[in-house]
């Protein structure tokens, strides 16, 4: 089996200081923007569903009060 060099391949080593700083990936950060996420399009949902109840209502309100 041949041994492959893999700084030819554009692999870099990194020291322990320099993995402590890359940002991104493991558990605790993809859970937290899964749940961060999924709340931002629940909160999207209920404001257009409160916006499209809020406007019905006040059409509904003006024309009763119009037709008095």
């Amino acid at each position: 089996m041949k041994s492959l060099e893999l700084k030819n391949l554009g692999v870099q080593e990194m020291n322990t200081a320099e993995m402590s700083q890359v940002e991104g990936g493991g558990i605790v950060n993809n859970t937290l923007n899964e749940v961060l996420g999924t709340l931002a399009t629940s909160l999207n949902a209920v404001g257009a569903d409160t916006s499209v109840f809020l406007n019905k209502t006040v059409t509904n309100v003006l024309k009763l009060v119009w037709s008095l």
